[in-house]
């Protein structure tokens, strides 16, 4: 399997075990869900996969020196998300709006999936708990492998983060006692730098928070009118999105249509009921053979 990704240019996966996992139907489906979630409607440049991101992580751990299974942790790090990504937390809400996680166990009991795993001589409950691999999950504000690689992606796409940057960031990106860093405080900055302007332009703007708190609500309709339940959640985006149309809801369609026509005046008056998840970046950087918080050294 080869192709030419956004971040990492020419990549191939040759393990055989891997491709297995890949060519899964319950991994395939990760091509339907828009990381951007129904922000992705009104800015049509937002088109990355939870797919795509799934494996740009399994190759970035690769490129890191991880083990096997940290690997294949990274490759399936996602594979529980629900249509629209993140969209549910904003009808589930919770602090970490995290609804995917609670699901992973069913996802990766999958009988495809399942076999898959067992081919490479692991177990799926292997991979219930991300927290267990330091190079693929660290929590805020530390680097890992699943934080690095959607920035990245997320700001190639979005034109914030462009190529020679991405490679800068990755060139100066180093492993040190299980935890990545960056070898270049220069570099450490400017990943810092960019990332805060994702988080505050991107992921987190009002714009955002407008979208997801919109759609929240057509998904709420939906569910009061019976044309929608949890469990068609579990599909991809566009299955979500036909059921949506197809409940014929005045209400809903509405609703779609100040999405995917987003106007910024709307937000002169909007309250949202969830804000969106706030990411800050303090990056490890190897000093003299010790790590120092970024924060520290400016």
């Amino acid at each position: 399997m080869r192709w030419c990704d956004r971040v990492y240019g020419e990549v191939s996966v040759d393990e055989p075990g891997i491709l297995r996992i890949i060519e899964c139907p319950t991994f395939e489906r990760l091509k339907g869900i828009r990381q951007a979630g129904p922000s992705a409607f009104a800015y049509p440049f937002k088109t990355v996969t939870r797919h795509e991101h799934s494996l740009g992580v399994y190759v970035l751990l690769r490129r890191l020196g991880a083990d096997l299974i940290e690997q294949v942790a990274g490759l399936l790090h996602d594979i529980s998300h629900t249509a629209f990504s993140h969209a549910v937390d904003f009808v589930f809400a919770s602090e970490e709006q995290d609804h995917h996680e609670r699901l992973k166990p069913e996802f990766l009991h999958r009988p495809d999936l399942e076999r898959a795993i067992r081919g490479l001589g692991f177990e799926p409950e292997m991979f219930h708990d991300d927290s267990i691999y330091p190079l693929l999950e660290r929590p805020l504000p530390m680097l890992c492998a699943d934080r690095l690689d959607y920035f990245l992606r997320d700001g190639v796409a979005c034109g914030v983060v462009d190529r020679s940057a991405a490679q800068r960031i990755l060139k100066a990106t180093t492993v040190v006692d299980r935890t990545i860093a960056f070898d270049d405080p220069a570099v450490a900055r400017e990943a810092a730098l960019l990332f805060s302007v994702m988080n505050r332009d991107l992921w987190a703007s009002p714009t955002e928070s407008y979208i997801y708190n919109e759609f929240a609500d057509a998904l709420r309709e939906g569910f009061r009118l019976g044309a929608l339940s949890r469990d068609d959640l579990l599909g991809d985006d566009n299955y979500v999105l036909g059921l949506l149309h197809a409940a014929r809801s005045s209400k809903i369609d509405r609703t779609l249509d100040r999405i995917s026509k987003f106007q910024p005046e709307v937000l002169d008056t909007f309250v949202p009921r969830v804000l969106p998840k706030t990411r800050w970046l303090d990056p490890p950087v190897a000093v003299k053979g010790r790590l120092v918080p970024l924060s520290q050294l400016i």
